[in-house]
């Protein structure tokens, strides 16, 4: 059955491929639709996101921001899918960096670097063109998925444009194989924002009006191998149009007190979504752990 599925996914995402940009959106248009009116994909757990996270706006502004944020969530799944037939030197008229000199500057400091990413924009575009950027080896971490198939698919749909086969990593063998490649100078992506198990040994923060636990190890990772941490904003901009800027957090980790990595990421996408509202990735359950104490 997971081949079958597999097989069906991968013929849909084919026939979207070949859609001109002129008609891509008209597509996603017609995903909306299907998504938002019709299926009711996740919204009751949207509207809780983005209820609890803004209790200053009013229900007719949530509402509006919803409604936009499903309009995204299909321009990002026709984009993504898209990615299997456009070429890069047609991506990266869609995509603009405003300040790539501050990742060519760590490149010529001989510093490797984490850029750290939030499921905001379109994050697959990004890790896409990532090696643009700067002189770096673009590198990215991903979460292996349970279907083979589809990750066998994945991966290969996210592998940067004539570049060899090293530039995925698993997030289970991540710092072992970046330990192992120290010589190199990496540039590497990671998408930190997801849900950890909620232990309190996780990093804990106050987060759009809640207590919000986070992955640590981004900051573990930047501190072992002393990478430079930097957070990637990606802006929308129009359909099918991101402006990415560069923000540092540290270029030299090590110095920095405990927590204080997280900490700067968490207000970096804070400050993202209060200024982008739709943009962010309001479907997932962030919010389906609750801190529990050590000791009960």
């Amino acid at each position: 059955m997971k081949r079958i599925g597999f097989w069906f996914a991968k013929a849909f995402a084919y026939l979207i491929a070949i859609t001109p940009f002129s008609l891509l959106y008209l597509r996603s248009d017609f995903y909306y639709f299907l998504v938002y009116h019709l299926v009711g994909y996740r919204k009751k757990v949207v509207r809780d996101n983005l209820a609890k996270s803004f209790p200053e706006k009013s229900k007719e502004e949530i509402k509006q921001i919803e409604k936009q944020f499903y309009h995204n969530l299909c321009d990002v799944f026709v984009e993504t899918c898209k990615l299997l037939r456009v070429k890069s030197d047609e991506l990266s008229q869609h995509v603009t960096f405003t300040n790539p000199e501050l990742l060519q500057d760590l490149y010529e400091r001989r510093k490797n670097v984490f850029t750290a990413l939030p499921h905001s924009g379109n994050w697959e575009w990004y890790g896409k063109l990532m090696h643009l950027a700067s002189a770096h080896k673009a590198t990215a971490i991903y979460k292996k998925l349970s279907n083979p198939y589809f990750d066998a698919f994945m991966l290969k749909l996210r592998k940067n444009y004539d570049l060899d086969q090293e530039d995925m990593l698993e997030s289970s063998v991540a710092l072992r194989a970046l330990v192992r490649r120290k010589d190199l100078m990496n540039s590497v992506l990671i998408l930190a924002d997801q849900s950890p198990r909620g232990l309190e040994s996780d990093y804990w923060a106050e987060f759009l009006h809640r207590d919000t636990c986070w992955f640590f190890g981004l900051e573990r990772m930047a501190k072992l191998l002393d990478y430079a941490v930097v957070f990637v904003e990606m802006v929308r901009t129009g359909r099918g149009r991101y402006q990415v800027t560069f923000k540092m957090i540290t270029d030299d980790p090590k110095s920095t007190p405990e927590g204080f990595i997280m900490e700067q990421y968490v207000r970096h996408i804070e400050r993202f979504i209060q200024n982008n509202p739709d943009n962010w990735l309001w479907s997932h359950r962030r919010w389906k752990r609750s801190r529990q104490p050590l000791h009960q």
